[in-house]
């Protein structure tokens, strides 16, 4: 059962989708190549900030964001049960503790107050966290 059809929206922007290919066969640069910079300058634009990262999969997104924040040995994280695999892989890569809570049946967000009780207190003045979450519109 086909629920939409591809080949004729492509067909509409074929020979666009055709010579960007091309160009990179014609430089090579398969990776961090020119085009990965327009896209992050045009992504910047579109949604109105000053600098755009893209990255090759959500799992690497996941630990830039963790790796931003310095989470490492010794840190917990705190997220949900309810979440693709990479969410806690990345975390343990980074060598912290996932710690989960669960989400609210009605939103399959993180449920808030389940938050405070999963941190674990710590010698020191001041508390670090970092958690994901499902946006839901």
């Amino acid at each position: 059962m086909q629920f939409i059809d591809l080949k004729s929206q492509q067909d509409r922007i074929r020979p666009q989708i055709e010579d960007r290919i091309r160009q990179v066969l014609d430089h090579g640069q398969y990776i961090m190549g020119p085009e990965v910079k327009e896209l992050e300058e045009q992504l910047a634009s579109f949604v109105n900030v000053k600098h755009c990262i893209t990255c090759s999969s959500g799992t690497d997104a996941l630990l830039m964001a963790l790796m931003v924040l310095d989470i490492g040995p010794g840190d917990e994280v705190i997220t949900v049960l309810y979440t693709w695999i990479s969410t806690a892989e990345v975390i343990a890569l980074l060598g912290a503790k996932p710690v989960f809570i669960d989400v609210q049946p009605d939103t399959f967000n993180m449920d808030p107050s389940q938050i405070e009780p999963a941190i674990t207190p710590t010698p020191g003045p001041s508390c670090r966290s970092a958690y994901t979450a499902n946006a839901r519109t």
